[in-house]
């Protein structure tokens, strides 16, 4: 098998697990972590390193932004015998409860997108397209879920770690600035809904049709009902809570992968 069309790596790069962020730019803070670390390729928005960390030899790949490139980024990967996944990335709080740089530990996600519905026939669901503004029950609402024993090592680590840390749910959708969002976030709130993101929905959807062990550590980067450009440029401008965060969510993803081995 040669390399793939457009992460641009074969089996050759030795890891068989990955820590998927989304932006190019945080796979150069997770080489920070590693050991005897290697520039892979960067091809469109897969900006790719492999290296060790106690002794497990992990890739770092970015997605880039929104389900369609996470999902061929997700296919690609399993393609060269990546079976474990963790999505380190942002997101909203859908809670009031949860504050700037805490960790959602996710152990489902809203099909609210596009990509992660495109697998509804291969999931073996029978729900149909979700429409806001009808009647939802809690169990009408469409769920891709993580690996449980990635979870359960995932929370563990947390707690040893000593970090700001929920499990919960995350809605995936592809529409940041829709008119209707608040709408939409009072909804998925009222249902237990955690947060919002964009790429963990088609990482479970897809790691479920290629029997991926995967799960997504998101940081909180705007608290509920907060702006979402002032907030978001505040993270970028490095705001110390969201900051810790990005850099806590790191270290877990890879204390998670050296006890999940």
């Amino acid at each position: 098998m040669g390399k793939m069309p457009h992460i641009q790596l074969d089996e050759q790069i030795g890891a068989d697990c990955a820590i998927l962020p989304g932006d190019p730019a945080r796979v150069d803070e997770i080489a920070r972590y590693l050991e005897d670390v290697k520039e892979e390729t960067f091809n469109r928005e897969y900006k790719s390193v492999t290296g060790t960390y106690k002794g497990r030899r992990i890739l770092a790949i970015s997605t880039g932004m929104g389900g369609p490139s996470t999902a061929i980024c997700v296919e690609e990967l399993a393609d060269i015998g990546v079976k474990d996944m963790i999505r380190i990335g942002s997101c909203g709080a859908l809670q009031k409860e949860l504050a700037l740089g805490e960790l959602v530990i996710c152990d489902r996600a809203v099909c609210d997108d596009g990509t992660s519905q495109s697998y509804l026939d291969e999931l073996r669901y029978a729900s149909p397209r979700l429409f806001f503004g009808r009647e939802l029950s809690d169990d009408e609402i469409l769920y891709a879920d993580a690996d449980p024993q990635m979870v359960r090592s995932c929370m563990e680590a947390a707690a040893d770690l000593g970090f700001a840390h929920k499990k919960g749910s995350t809605r995936s959708h592809d529409a940041l600035y829709l008119k209707r969002k608040g709408q939409l976030d009072e909804f998925y709130s009222a249902a237990g809904v955690s947060a919002s993101d964009m790429e963990t929905a088609p990482l479970f959807a897809v790691g479920k049709v290629r029997n991926v062990r995967c799960t997504s550590i998101l940081n909180v980067v705007v608290e509920w009902k907060k702006d979402i450009k002032e907030s978001v440029g505040a993270y970028k401008d490095g705001a110390d809570d969201a900051a810790r965060g990005e850099k806590n969510e790191i270290i877990l993803a890879l204390e998670t992968l050296c006890r999940i081995r």
